[in-house]
């Protein structure tokens, strides 16, 4: 059984108005538990929409969202629940930190939970550790960090509940090489380490063929196609049709096979790509 699933989910913004906009036409979906999901798409395609709907932020017009079999619309008393076991990670999350120290602003959600004080200590360490963030900063002021710092916290506020799916919204935008991989690299130990799903929205298409295991294009308002990131990335006309792009392994690997270099199709990552080309060299991995 798929861990959340949607089914024939519709959702449109100002129904019955003018001003209707169809956000989302009839989506089916399953994430698994322990997988790495990416959702791409054109700027307006539905990706936000569409996540804001795993843990019940918005309610489809039609279709159904399913956590662990269990509709999470059925009862609106249990939505606090829901918003737990599926953290949601909206994109610049730093914006939204408000409490006096980092260790505050972490343990806010797990106080939220009623734990007590020992499982909130627990927590706060346990989220901390998984996004990098050293002891020694949590008695400071979230306000007097650097904003990749800011952006960790605001993760580790969400990991601290522990959530079994956790859904991301350009988790790495605006940081560089080295804060993208330091954060999604923690996010890929927190899946690694408590068999968590987590999906990420991202323009990205490096990150999305590094780190996913399933990815899945929006298009106006509708799923595309989806598959793993070698299947998905092999359709390059029709993603660059649709306004998207392809990671830069993928055109470097199109431009040897144009001259005559023999390399495999359905190479996206950079250390599949030097694999590929030390063999065909003559060089072993010994």
């Amino acid at each position: 059984m798929a861990k959340l699933e949607l089914k024939d989910v519709c959702y449109s913004y100002s129904p019955g108005t003018p001003f209707e906009k169809k956000a989302l036409q009839n989506i089916s979906l399953s994430i698994e538990a322990g997988s790495i999901t990416g959702i791409i798409g054109h700027t307006g395609s539905g990706k936000s929409t569409l996540v804001r709907m795993f843990n019940g932020l918005l309610t489809p017009d039609s279709g159904t969202v399913l956590l662990d079999g269990t509709d999470i619309n059925a009862d609106k008393k249990n939505l606090s629940s829901v918003m737990c076991r599926v953290g949601l990670v909206m994109q610049y999350p730093e914006y939204q930190l408000f409490d006096e120290t980092v260790e505050k602003d972490i343990s806010f959600g797990p106080k939220n939970m009623k734990l007590s004080d020992e499982e909130i200590v627990e927590r706060v360490r346990e989220a901390a550790d998984f996004t990098g963030i050293p002891s020694e900063m949590l008695s400071r002021s979230p306000f007097d960090l650097s904003g990749g710092q800011k952006r960790r916290v605001a993760i580790a506020g969400v990991l601290a509940m522990r959530p079994e799916v956790i859904v991301l919204d350009e988790p790495a935008a605006g940081l560089d090489p080295m804060g993208r991989k330091e954060i999604l690299g923690g996010l890929v130990n927190y899946r690694d380490r408590t068999g968590a799903a987590i999906v990420i929205v991202s323009h990205n298409m490096e990150d999305m063929a590094n780190y996913c295991d399933k990815i899945i294009v929006l298009k106006e308002s509708r799923e595309a196609f989806a598959g793993t990131p070698e299947e998905v990335f092999a359709r390059r006309a029709e993603l660059e049709e649709n306004g998207l792009d392809v990671p830069d392994t993928i055109k470097l690997a199109d431009e040897l096979r144009a001259r005559g270099v023999p390399v495999s199709m359905g190479i996206c990552t950079p250390h599949a790509l030097a694999k590929e080309l030390s063999l065909l060299l003559g060089y072993s991995d010994k």
